[in-house]
């Protein structure tokens, strides 16, 4: 299919100013002057393009009729889903802003074209590009933005489509209000519920395409998938097109707190089933990071049951005093290796996963150990059952034993350094008193 020039005349009223992308599979875009009305806005319009036997892997060793039945049968999917994606922004332009309006569909000389509007701004391959990498603040906020537009296409009335090619390039900053556009809407795939679907085509971009999508699966995960990938990216500087193995290997050279790692982990699982299911719960995830008061490397500590003395003050004056009030609730939440029992208590204050309708509230302990030591650690609670888990993945657990009221873990320390634990309860919205300690094999 011959890609239009610079100065051709669609429906003798748009004029073709520039060639935006010629290299998706599903069609060539065009900037285009829309000369028909007064003020002659700028528009998108996008052409069908119609794939080569050979980009479609049709065999060349079968009889040709059976090569054209086949070709056809594709093809009639593409320019289905072409039409479906023209009805759908249709709809879904008219009401949501983030999203391009469409004006106009047509055909002309046996090409395919619909006709949207232009956004004026800059896509976020501009901010998000490689070599780069944004704080952690400024990557949970961008992505909020991001899933709060997948929010609306997951949950409005008339249609929930899936977008499946969701990368910097495909959102644009609006120059009018500084809000995200979601473009390039070229695979999307309406879907009528939540289950998992069937994709007729596969599609989307290396690095940033979910893995079921290659078993010819999609669902609402599959776009949170890609969300997490330019996460990814940000976070480490590194395109996901470029850079083998990045989905399992990012964490190697960055510093990352321990509650953003689980989110962007659990939005990138290669099992889709282990993912957030929807954008509205990603959201609130990555929220919940965002209403802390300050975000580390480590969780700050949560207050104890039983406060420090105020010595502190004392020592050094009357003024000093004053301020160690203020400091009274504050603990180091540090193991040592000597048998003791240190207590804690888990409240609806600490922190918590939002990994289902019923959080899970933990705290965070810190130790320092040496390599190839064996640790024993133990958590042992009346008011609920407890679990103990090592937040570093590379620690080798030895053994573990989770009775009704006692969590026991002996774990080899892969090299020297600082570790934390995290003590949770394996029941949901458990709250309650427990000890915990630790000692040297």
């Amino acid at each position: 299919m011959p890609i239009l020039n610079i100065g051709d005349c669609l429906q003798n009223r748009y004029k073709i100013v520039e060639v935006i992308s010629d290299d998706t599979g599903f069609g060539v875009t065009y900037k285009v002057i829309d000369y028909n009305l007064p003020n002659q806005p700028i528009r998108v319009i996008k052409q069908l393009k119609k794939p080569t036997y050979s980009e479609l892997h049709i065999p060349q060793n079968i009889p040709k009729q059976e090569q054209e039945q086949r070709f056809q049968k594709i093809w009639t999917k593409y320019f289905d889903l072409f039409k479906e994606e023209a009805k759908t922004l249709g709809i879904l332009g008219e009401k949501y802003d983030q999203i391009p309006q469409v004006f106009d569909f047509f055909t002309e000389n046996d090409q395919h074209f619909y006709v949207q509007e232009y956004i004026e701004g800059t896509s976020l391959d501009q901010d998000v590009i490689q070599g780069k990498k944004l704080t952690e603040e400024q990557i949970i906020s961008l992505l909020i933005e991001i899933l709060e537009v997948l929010e609306y296409l997951q949950n409005n009335n008339q249609y929930q489509v899936i977008h499946r090619d969701i990368k910097p390039e495909n959102i644009i900053r609006r120059k009018s209000d500084q809000k995200l556009v979601l473009i390039d809407f070229g695979l999307v795939k309406e879907i009528l519920n939540q289950e998992t679907q069937w994709a007729s085509i596969i599609g989307g971009t290396p690095g940033y395409i979910a893995p079921e999508i290659s078993l010819r699966k999609v669902s609402f995960a599959s776009d949170i998938y890609s969300v997490g990938m330019i996460g990814i990216f940000a976070i480490t500087g590194e395109d996901p097109r470029y850079t083998n193995n990045l989905a399992e290997e990012w964490q190697q050279n960055v510093k990352v707190s321990v509650l953003f790692t689980e989110v962007l982990n659990k939005m990138i699982c290669h099992d889709y089933k282990q993912r957030y299911q929807t954008a509205k719960e990603a959201k609130i995830a990555l929220q919940s990071i965002q209403q802390t008061t300050t975000i580390i490397s480590v969780p700050p500590p949560p207050p104890p049951q039983y406060p420090i003395k105020l010595i502190l003050g004392i020592v050094i004056s009357i003024g000093v005093i004053i301020g160690g009030l203020l400091i009274y609730n504050l603990s180091s939440n540090n193991l040592k290796f000597n048998g003791k029992e240190n207590k804690g208590e888990l409240t609806q204050s600490d922190s918590k996963e939002l990994t289902s309708n019923n959080p899970r509230y933990y705290d965070i302990f810190s130790f320092e150990g040496k390599q190839d030591q064996t640790v024993t650690l133990e958590v042992n609670s009346d008011d609920f059952k407890p679990d103990l888990k090592v937040i570093q993945t590379n620690v080798k657990v030895d053994k573990s034993v989770n009775q009704s009221s006692v969590n026991t873990l002996v774990i080899t320390l892969p090299e020297t350094g600082t570790y934390q634990v995290k003590v949770t309860s394996i029941e949901g919205g458990k709250t309650g008193n427990y000890t915990i300690k630790a000692w040297l094999q």
